[in-house]
């Protein structure tokens, strides 16, 4: 995360990674969702994936938001993560490019966004510091649930 405030206590900068970690789970699933749409050959499966884009970059901009309100910048995921994904996105659909796999896809990076959420959570003390941050937290993993619902009838 780049600073731009030049003192950050130590509330601000518990809230500012809890913030963090939201902006980078979802950006990680809007470029998920990015990679793997061109592959995507089901009408149903498109739609479903093209509306949870919209809800990653919905939680990236507030994520980000609040962090700018802080008066930090959210910081991208590093190049070899993003390209790691891209790549691996490319491989499995490759093998396998069937809408229960894509689906399969999708599914096991919603749950390793909850998981990301779910270890913000268990933090107290970044929870005790960031209740706004702690709301949308669980935002998030109450979406990617309702992901992972709309995603099981393609499997």
């Amino acid at each position: 995360m780049t600073e731009v405030k030049t003192k950050v206590n130590a509330k601000e900068k518990n809230e500012a990674f809890f913030y963090d970690g939201i902006y980078k789970a979802a950006k990680m699933g809007a470029d998920t969702v990015l990679n793997l749409l061109p592959h995507i050959r089901d009408d149903g499966l498109r739609s479903v994936v093209t509306m949870q884009l919209d809800g990653y970059e919905k939680y990236a901009q507030r994520a980000a938001e609040a962090l700018q309100d802080a008066g930090l910048m959210a910081k991208e995921e590093g190049f070899v993560t993003r390209m790691t994904a891209k790549v691996g996105a490319a491989l499995h659909t490759m093998l396998d490019s069937g809408t229960s796999h894509v689906a399969e896809m999708m599914i096991e990076g919603s749950n390793l966004c909850i998981t990301d959420m779910i270890k913000l959570l268990n933090d107290r003390e970044l929870c005790d510091c960031a209740p706004g941050a702690m709301r949308l937290a669980r935002e998030v993993v109450a979406f990617e649930e309702h992901n992972l619902e709309m995603l099981k009838r393609y499997l």
